[in-house]
């Protein structure tokens, strides 16, 4: 079956036709904002991570799973495209990493990527060769999740299940039998000396080891986290560093569906090594689906939701049978795509980032109003129906408001230049742009609202000109 997003190939209402329009005139307007890095198709899940270079250095790099077919590496300094991984037959919807381990303390870093063609395969980032190739699902997969403490790959797709993959299959691969160095399109390979090895033979479907089955709409995100032992009688949770708290070795599983509902599963390894799992606790405090998750390491979980908010709740860190408490709610006047907590990333920053439908995204101060503080007992309180903030209402505790795309934000991130001298944020849109900001220069830089006024065409008359003269003589003789 093929696939396409190309709006020249799809039936658009009127509606539709005068928003696309409007979009290509603010596009015109817009098209510089954010030092942009276009893409060919549309970024559908964006991760950032750190290359190492020469002399100690680590270039950031943008890992897009785009709508193309593909996964995209991008430097974000330099903007360029440096591989692009192809073999998928539909949209590439989600992406994760694993560190293969080599012995003596080595390791290879394969990426695995989901999508609509409902199979994840496996790529060695090193050399771009497809290793391993898992039809999984019955629907599209929306996301793949690498556990690393138990050595497995978490997918979930529309078809509603969750399924568990054992990644131990790829301890034994021989990397060393891959050609390929990874070179694109317009590049010239290295010269070679001497035969070259054959390639390697790729490996079979990756083993199923677990399905969890309780949602009942598509599943759209996933996250974990591991399960700690209780702290002595006494002892508060704020007075140990989580990092130092004994893990028990079981891991929570954080799944969201299309509907707002949310599960928590408890996944670990009998003695056999037997993989296990079970659903522990389920809630739904959204009223519409939930398209992004954060999870700080403290266990707190700041979610984004079509209903028009974003939330901050508590986890357990030692139960998954705990439901997540609601701390703080932060209406919004559009669906919320994504949310992006900028303390896990530049330590103590009290901004919460999100991106939204209406292609804004916001900064918003979390210390900037007791209004904001975490309260449970005001959450408990409150009756949230999903119903939008109005367009000129303002978000509580919102400093900025970015205006520089022309489709859904679905994705953010932050990063650290390689010097390590500049932080910056980085913004990616359904209107194939990524755009990167400095911090915090970005909540003083000044940007001019866009309004675009639609033109209306003076209306041509039916009549010729001594048709229009007798027409206006008739209507002189009634007067």
């Amino acid at each position: 079956m093929a696939y396409t997003s190309d709006s020249d190939k799809l039936f658009l209402s009127d509606a539709q036709h005068e928003q696309s329009a409007i979009r290509a005139a603010r596009a015109r307007v817009l098209a510089d904002r954010g030092a942009p890095i276009q893409l060919p198709s549309k970024p559908i899940s964006v991760r950032v991570r750190s290359s190492p270079r020469g002399g100690g250095r680590s270039e950031p790099e943008a890992w897009i799973a785009e709508s193309g077919f593909v996964v995209r590496r991008v430097a974000l300094e330099s903007g360029k495209t440096q591989q692009v991984y192809r073999g998928h037959t539909g949209p590439v919807t989600s992406l994760d990493f694993y560190a293969v381990p080599l012995g003596g303390g080595k390791t290879r870093q394969v990426l695995i990527s989901g999508s609509w063609d409902k199979s994840f395969r496996v790529w060695d980032v090193q050399t771009k060769a497809l290793l391993s190739t898992t039809v999984g699902h019955l629907d599209f997969v929306k996301a793949v999740h690498v556990i690393p403490d138990l050595s497995v790959l978490v997918t979930a797709s529309s078809d509603k299940d969750i399924r568990v993959w054992d990644l131990a299959a790829l301890d034994n691969f021989d990397f060393a039998s891959l050609t390929s160095t990874g070179v694109d399109e317009g590049e010239t390979p290295a010269p070679r000396q001497g035969a070259a090895p054959p390639p390697a033979r790729p490996l079979r479907p990756l083993p199923c080891l677990l399905a969890l089955k309780a949602h009942t709409r598509p599943i759209e995100v996933l996250a974990s986290y591991p399960l700690l032992r209780e702290l002595p009688d006494g002892v508060a949770d704020d007075e140990v560093d989580v990092s130092l708290r004994e893990r028990t070795g079981r891991i929570a599983l954080v799944s969201a569906d299309s509907m707002g509902a949310l599960k928590i599963w408890e996944i670990w390894r009998e003695e056999g090594q037997e993989l296990k799992g079970e659903l522990r606790s389920e809630v739904r405090q959204h009223e519409g689906g939930i398209y992004d998750l954060a999870l700080s390491r403290d266990g707190e979980m700041w979610t984004a939701s079509v209903d028009n908010s974003v939330l901050l709740a508590q986890l357990s860190l030692t139960s998954a049978s705990a439901a997540p408490t609601p701390l703080l709610r932060i209406p919004h006047p559009a669906q919320v795509r994504s949310v992006l907590p900028l303390a896990s990333v530049f330590p103590d920053s009290p901004y919460l980032v999100t991106g939204s439908s209406d292609e804004l995204f916001r900064l918003i101060d979390l210390s900037s109003s007791a209004a904001l503080d975490p309260n449970p007992a005001r959450e408990a309180k409150r009756e949230w129906r999903g119903l939008p903030l109005a367009a000129t209402a303002p978000v509580q505790g919102c400093v900025r408001t970015v205006e520089a795309h022309t489709h859904e934000v679905v994705q953010l991130c932050a990063y650290v230049s390689s010097d390590g001298q500049q932080q910056w944020l980085l913004s990616a849109s359904l209107d194939n742009t990524l755009r990167r900001w400095k911090w915090p220069d970005v909540l003083t830089q000044e940007m001019d609202k866009v309004v675009v006024v639609k033109e209306t065409a003076p209306e041509e008359s039916l009549l010729t000109e001594e048709e229009e003269r007798e027409l206006a003589e008739l209507m002189g003789d009634d007067n």
